[in-house]
């Protein structure tokens, strides 16, 4: 090769080097670069972990105890254990606020939920909530609620609550009510408590839930003057078509039994799939949020 072309070939080399340099200089660790030598502010999508436990209770009883009853004293044990630790107690009408209006949570969040609306939750729950002023979300089944207001039966082994004591509640400002079903909450007729039948068409089904539904909506706003905005799911039994429903219907989520911790972000539709975790008897708080978050470690 002469002396003439390879000086030329190491000249083409070297300003080629120069040219692939020039974009790379002058730019912070903050931005990045555009083609025509602009720069913009590199955009960070990395999002807030904010994981919620949503603890789910059903009963509270003296007599007897099981997978969906515990004694008082359980109760009052797993308040303290929340105070003591610093927990705060949320409602549906707090975690909506921060997806839809970016309004703040509190700095260890854990939301306590009681189905069913049974007697006992304002006989054995209450006052102690009321004592360490912590928060409940309380789902009700309307049909029972009507007939124990009408009947006035007062009997903790299976009496519901009834309106007067639902208001007298509300006015603490320590529960906030959701809608459990008219009277969808049981099985029969081929129907596990919300679900789509087999062999229903969805035309039929969709009929059947917002007929419910909206009855016990109506109710609710009647006799207290508030709108649910959840729908708490009967025995965890539901569908796509169910969600796509209760959407329709206006409710802004709804709360599963399936299992485990809450990552929490601003995407409204992980609101429509939000997980409990069961209280049972002689499984105590501390140890159900440990063995929850033991399964966020493990993913």
């Amino acid at each position: 090769m002469s002396n003439k072309r390879y000086v030329f070939i190491s000249v083409a080399l070297i300003a080629l080097l120069i040219i692939l340099t020039i974009p790379l200089i002058n730019i912070s660790p903050g931005q990045i670069a555009t083609s025509s030598n602009e720069t913009v502010e590199e955009v960070d999508n990395t999002e807030e972990k904010l994981y919620l436990p949503i603890v789910m209770y059903h009963d509270i009883k003296k007599s007897n105890s099981g997978k969906d009853i515990i004694h008082p004293n359980e109760f009052e044990s797993d308040l303290k254990y929340l105070k003591e630790n610093n927990y705060t107690s949320i409602t549906m009408e707090d975690l909506l606020g921060y997806v839809y209006e970016d309004k703040p949570l509190p700095e260890k969040p854990i939301m306590l939920t009681f189905d069913d609306g049974y007697l006992t939750t304002y006989r054995y729950a209450y006052p102690v909530m009321q004592e360490y002023d912590m928060k409940i979300v309380l789902s009700i089944i309307g049909k029972s609620t009507d007939d124990f207001t009408r009947v006035g039966d007062d009997h903790l082994e299976y009496a519901h609550l009834t309106w007067p004591l639902l208001n007298e509640m509300l006015e603490s400002g320590l529960i906030e009510i959701q809608n459990h079903t008219y009277n969808l909450h049981k099985t029969h007729s081929g129907r596990i408590g919300s679900k789509q039948k087999k062999g229903e068409s969805l035309e039929e089904y969709e009929k059947v839930l917002t007929e419910d539904l909206m009855k016990l909506q109506q109710e609710i706003i009647e006799m207290t003057g508030i709108t649910p905005t959840t729908f708490t799911i009967p025995y965890g039994e539901y569908s796509d078509d169910t969600i796509e429903i209760i959407k329709k219907l206006g409710f802004k989520a709804a709360l599963t039994c399936d299992y485990g911790l809450n990552r929490i972000s601003k995407d409204k539709d992980t609101l429509f799939s939000l997980k409990r975790i069961c209280r049972s008897h002689n499984y105590p708080i501390d140890k159900l949020l440990e063995d929850a978050e033991k399964t966020i470690k493990r993913k």
